[in-house]
């Protein structure tokens, strides 16, 4: 056989020899985890509710020494545990917050007892899904530069009329959610009104909006 192939198998053993078997309902999550994950949107929500409170930047409240806020103090050496790290970028082996949320101890697991907060399966398997990628950290979404994305590929291209109709409908589908069918004219009126004004539509602006059948009745 080709000694280089052969090589490539060995390595491809050790790979996944080196990673660490999850918990069924955890894996079930992982799975059914998008393709690639965003800091902002996936994974600073999990660390705001469920870590922050213990391992935030509040310096008076933190425990253990250490913070998850921030890559330079997540990815440092533990105070209490000389040799270890919290997060290790791309190993789960290496990285004790994987260790801790995953463990069936109720003394060693993460969030605490005391706490009363706890991970979801979904929030263990995203935050397991991040370390692996190499638990990127970005600046707050107001400081990042928007960038153009790619339109989402949807079952029903015809339902949306616009571009974000088509992000709406993927979540939608995503989700196996059916998009409600429109609503009346009266209603759609209503929830203009209240929207810009505050107020609901008066009895003058209803008829008016009523019998007003052109393309741009909604937007005028």
């Amino acid at each position: 056989m080709n000694p280089k192939f052969l090589s490539l198998l060995s390595i491809l053993f050790i790979l996944f020899s080196c990673t660490p078997d999850l918990p069924e309902e955890v894996q079930i999550a992982y799975d059914e985890l998008p393709e690639a994950l965003d800091f902002n949107i996936h994974v600073k929500p999990i660390l705001s509710d469920k870590c922050f409170a213990c391992h935030g930047p509040d310096l008076a409240a933190q425990k253990a020494g250490l913070s998850l806020h921030s890559s330079e103090m997540a990815f440092a050496s533990l105070k209490d545990s000389p040799g270890k790290k919290a997060i290790t970028p791309g190993s789960l082996r290496n990285s004790e917050l994987f260790h801790r949320i995953i463990s069936e101890d109720e003394e060693y697991r993460m969030p605490s007892k005391e706490s009363n907060l706890s991970l979801s399966a979904k929030e263990k398997a995203i935050l397991i899904k991040w370390i692996e990628e190499g638990a990127e950290y970005k600046e707050h979404w107001a400081f990042i530069k928007p960038e153009k994305q790619v339109l989402p590929e949807v079952s029903k291209p015809d339902w949306a009329e616009n571009p974000i109709d088509l992000f709406v409908l993927s979540k939608l589908e995503s989700e196996e959610i059916s998009p409600s069918p429109e609503a009346d004219k009266e209603t759609l009126l209503r929830r203009l009104s209240l929207d810009l004004t505050g107020l609901p539509p008066s009895t003058a602006e209803i008829n008016s909006f009523l019998a007003d059948n052109s393309a741009d009745a909604y937007e005028k």
